[in-house]
């Protein structure tokens, strides 16, 4: 079986790795791809990319996009690897015009839709609407929660037998210890010299950082400045208000802003944090949680959308916008030893359940139902 894999957003975020690393959708790409080398089963993968120039794995180079949907339109579309492929999977939006092939594509959530003010784009009320009609096209769709499995029959009109629930996975890395000595450089450069709560992800409005910081700002007896918030992310899109309160946390040293993390620095701060705060108003799956259980690090999320799904009982749940709650949590973690410690163990158990084999072994059997 032939396989026509679109790794158009992981090219675009290789381009540019050393600033802001790849986002989500890359590194899905990206693991399964690693997974698919080791599976002796995998079908022969040919990568497709459109209008990158970064090449990954040598991917057939597409035009843009929109070039791409105009000459569909014009019936003048005539790629070799789609003509020659037994299947497309679209890992993203830029889904291909293609009528003659089966194709699977990947839908992480349902918030062009359901959530549009948590788009940056000025045509955030547009764009989702094309976007439902192009994934439409497709004959199944790959999801990666229960949570988004449910939203994408809502939203999208599928119904349950095209749809598969396909977990992410950790890999085998974050259950590995950093040595002390290399973590020690690690905390020194960044600037980190005490014990310290840990946000991973970039900053934009559906990861409630402002009520995060409000939060941590509530705690008693200047325990804020002895447990700094350290941010680890890059800056997408904030209002106004939500800046500002991050640099006043700064200026008042409660907070630590490293922008963009390599991903061994981010082990690191995993392995040497408090606690992970996870609050976020919206994840498909929220990725950070399994890897901070790996790391055997405690985690405060939300109890809403995908998070207890993917947490289990292994997380400390909190109302992401009952700000005293959030304030409640973390004051729990530094005050109660057994309670970090009870949350590290059920943690890790629980990140064993997940792993980036298993995803793609499934994909791979997803491709199989539809070849």
């Amino acid at each position: 079986m032939k396989v026509a894999f679109g790794t158009s957003l992981l090219d675009r975020g290789l381009l540019k790795a050393n600033e802001n690393g790849i986002d989500g959708i890359g590194q899905y790409c990206q693991e399964l791809l690693s997974q698919f080398k080791k599976n002796s089963n995998s079908p022969s993968i040919s990568c497709y990319s459109f209008g990158s120039t970064y090449s990954h794995e040598k991917p057939y180079s597409l035009p843009s996009y929109a070039t791409h949907a105009i000459s569909a339109l014009l019936r003048q579309n005539n790629h070799t690897i789609f003509e020659s492929c037994d299947v497309i999977h679209a890992t993203d939006q830029l889904i291909p015009i293609i009528n003659s092939k089966p194709m699977v594509a990947t839908v992480m959530d349902t918030i062009p839709l359901s959530h549009p003010e948590f788009l940056k784009s000025k045509s955030r009320f547009l764009k989702p609407l094309i976007w439902k009609k192009l994934t439409q096209r497709a004959t199944r769709i790959i999801t990666i929660s229960d949570f988004s499995k449910q939203a994408i029959m809502r939203w999208l009109d599928y119904s349950d037998d095209l749809i598969d629930s396909i977990p992410l996975g950790v890999d085998q890395r974050y259950f590995e210890a950093i040595d002390s000595d290399e973590k020690n450089l690690i905390l020194q450069r960044l600037g980190i010299k005490s014990p310290f709560f840990l946000f991973v992800g970039s900053i934009q409005p559906r990861k409630n950082l402002q009520r995060l910081i409000q939060a941590h700002q509530r705690l008693p007896r200047r325990l804020a400045q002895q447990y700094p918030l350290v941010i680890a992310g890059k800056l997408n899109w904030a209002d106004n208000e939500t800046l500002h309160s991050l640099q006043d946390a700064i200026v008042q040293k409660r907070c630590i802003w490293l922008h963009y993390v390599s991903e061994r620095d981010k082990r690191c701060l995993m392995q040497e944090a408090l606690a992970l705060t996870f609050v976020s108003l919206y994840e498909g799956f929220g990725l950070p949680i399994i890897e901070a259980f790996a790391s055997g690090l405690p985690v405060i999320t939300s109890n809403c959308t995908s998070m207890p799904e993917i947490a289990g009982q292994a997380a400390l749940f909190v109302d992401p916008y009952q700000t005293p709650k959030i304030t409640e949590a973390l004051l729990a973690l530094i005050e109660q030893s057994s309670l970090r410690e009870n949350l590290k163990v059920s943690g890790q158990l629980r990140a064993r359940l997940f792993s980036w084999q298993t995803t793609a072994t499934k994909t791979i059997a997803v491709y199989e139902k539809i070849a």
